[in-house]
């Protein structure tokens, strides 16, 4: 079970890694440094600032790109991945199973989570009360 939540961890950090460097890519004093961009433990882009209607990249553009009057770029907020959701229920949580995000079916759903009508989710192997839709990953 620990290497398939580090996957899903790790697979959550490569998406917010790809955006910051899919922006310095855009910028072009950052495209043509040789540092890149990548999420940051505090949850913003290295070197990425918001100057004026785009942005700026601290790293290459001192003068211009002050990092401590500009708001730095914000990491993109990763959705809870199905392990997230199971954690958060003590019936998946405390099960031998656990859920997994089933990315083999169209739409991907969260093996075992389920959304009832009222909003509230459950987990089907161990909660013979567990009725809805299920939860998409």
């Amino acid at each position: 079970m620990f290497f398939r939540v580090t996957i899903v961890f790790l697979f959550g950090v490569v998406m917010a890694d790809n955006y910051c460097q899919d922006l310095c890519a855009a910028t072009a004093a950052c495209a043509t440094s040789k540092y890149g961009s990548y999420c940051k433990s505090d949850g913003v882009c290295f070197g990425l600032y918001h100057y004026d209607d785009g942005y700026c990249f601290q790293p290459t553009e001192q003068d211009t790109c002050d990092d401590m009057t500009l708001e730095p770029v914000a990491c993109p907020d990763a959705e809870p991945t199905c392990d997230d959701v199971c954690h958060d229920l003590a019936q998946c949580r405390d099960s031998k199973w656990g859920s997994y995000c089933k990315t083999w079916q169209d739409p991907a759903v969260c093996f075992g989570i389920i959304k009832k009508d009222d909003g509230s989710l459950c987990f089907a192997p161990t909660d013979d009360d567990c009725d809805g839709e299920p939860y998409y990953c």
